[in-house]
């Protein structure tokens, strides 16, 4: 049994927190940065500041003479000599090979030159002067182009760290997505077809629920759910069971009255013949034994529909297949056209169209409805048949007429079905006698034709299939029986 769908959350969660935290870790360098930079531009700037003061101060003392001025440009040079001594790996980020120990040399020529100052006189004070004012410009120059390059480092290190951070936001969001993905194609994906098989269920699919992935979840419940279809389907069969125990009490009630009427007809009969013996009338000893004879074929015939009847009984699981359904139809014709005149039956349906039944006991269904129709309605009946298929809700039987079958009385109206339309021209059945045509041994036409049998048998079949059948008045002016099957041939392929 593979992974839970627990963990895969789990995993998938797990993810998303490392991403996160990835992604607050890259913030917080790119943050970092920016602030080392910028205490490096503290740095820079004060270092420029110190320049520009000592030479501010310096220029000022050759125009006084004041000797504070000269201290004052004095310390402001040994105080930038001391940062960059201090500062020198911040400081060696912005500067080229020897431009520190260059700055740091005019610093303390500059600084030396001040010293020396007082000491000096005439000549030689003013090559001094001259030495200071050459160091000092070089050490205001460098100081200034350091803190352009800080500038322009830092601007290009705000500009990298944006850039990185909105890559590490994009690469974040991207797995965040595809997370998603791989979880909507991992878990929902196998619960949406769980959810559609169950909506099928529900329709009226007798198919079994199949787990869409060996999740262990996915597959308890398949099992589990599979488990309570197979125990409802025995309790259907159970009731299937006691409903045919029912049927056979009607049927004997209905055997026991179908044959002492004739039984007891030809016992009158043969009780005339012997009462008037060989000196009687031939006339009336012939139409006492045709009597007779007539009663037997009609109890022979009520036999042999309970034979048939008992044949057509399922003594194992039904033998469904997916068919042509005008395959099934041209074959019942095939098996009237030598005693009923199947040329007479037009006959629309789609070659295309198919259905998953036990075809020969369905061909049976058709053979009964035709055999109906023409015995019914004589030999110059006309007969069409039409098939559709559809979602229930646009197949459903109109008003009046009598249906039998969960499909079509308790089915959802999104389930998908084929129904079939046999329309005869006949005289038809009473509106009274539409509730009745299902049942057993009952006869539209006289009492001696027929079985009773036929449309019993059929109705069986349909509802042993998951269909139902109806008849009803046809507006060709005769009779109109109409089965429903479930359409699941179209979901399989």
């Amino acid at each position: 049994m593979g992974r839970s769908l627990r963990s895969k959350v789990r995993w998938v969660y797990a993810g998303v927190v490392v991403l996160v935290l990835a992604l607050v870790l890259a913030q917080y360098i790119a943050l970092s940065t920016i602030e080392t930079r910028l205490q490096q531009g503290d740095v820079v700037a004060e270092l420029l500041q110190d320049s520009l003061e000592m030479r501010r101060f310096e220029k000022k003392f050759y125009g006084s003479g004041e000797h504070g001025d000269l201290a004052a440009a004095r310390d402001h040079a040994e105080a930038a000599l001391e940062r960059v001594r201090e500062n020198e790996a911040a400081l060696a980020q912005h500067a080229r090979p020897g431009e520190l120990d260059e700055l740091q040399a005019v610093l303390e020529l500059y600084r030396t030159g001040l010293g020396r100052y007082p000491g000096l006189a005439g000549e030689q004070r003013e090559l001094l002067v001259e030495s200071i004012r050459n160091a000092g410009g070089e050490a205001s120059a460098l100081t200034k182009v350091l803190s352009q390059r800080e500038r322009e480092n830092l601007r290009t290190g705000v500009q990298v760290s944006r850039t990185e951070l909105l890559l590490a936001t994009s690469i974040v969001l991207v797995l965040v997505l595809l997370g998603g993905w791989w979880l909507a194609r991992r878990i929902l994906a196998p619960l949406r077809s769980v959810e559609d098989q169950l909506r099928a269920i529900g329709a009226g699919s007798r198919r079994r629920l199949t787990a869409p992935n060996q999740d262990r979840e996915l597959v308890s419940f398949t099992h589990a759910f599979n488990a309570m279809l197979d125990e409802l389907d025995a309790r259907s069969q159970d009731l299937r069971r006691s409903e045919r125990l029912a049927a056979l009490g009607v049927l004997v009630s209905g055997v026991a009255h179908e044959l002492n009427n004739p039984l007891g007809n030809i016992s009158t009969a043969l009780q005339l013949v012997a009462e008037e013996g060989r000196g009687g009338d031939p006339a009336l000893l012939e139409e006492w034994l045709q009597q007779a004879e007539g009663e037997t074929a009609r109890a022979q015939n009520i036999v042999r529909g309970l034979l048939m009847y008992s044949r057509q009984q399922p003594r194992s699981p039904k033998r469904e297949e997916c068919r042509s359904l005008k395959t099934i139809l041209d074959g019942a014709l095939d098996l009237i056209r030598a005693t009923l005149p199947a040329d007479q039956v037009t006959m629309r349906v789609d070659d295309a169209l198919q259905v998953t039944v036990d075809p020969e006991r369905l061909q049976q269904v058709f053979v009964n409805l035709l055999r109906n129709a023409f015995e019914a309605g004589g030999d110059d009946v006309e007969v069409r048949i039409e098939a559709q298929r559809g979602r229930l809700a646009d197949l459903r039987p109109g008003p009046g007429g009598h249906v039998v079958g969960d499909l079509v009385v308790h089915g959802q109206d999104l389930s998908p079905v084929v129904r079939i339309s046999i329309d005869d021209d006949g005289p038809g059945i009473p509106d009274a006698a539409l509730d009745h045509v299902f049942e057993p041994f009952y006869r539209g036409r006289d009492e001696g034709s027929g079985s009773g049998l036929g449309l019993f048998v059929a109705q069986e079949i349909i509802q042993d299939h998951g269909g139902a059948i109806g008849v009803s008045r046809c507006p060709m002016g005769g009779t109109r029986f109409q089965v429903w099957l479930p359409c699941e041939c179209g979901d399989r392929a």
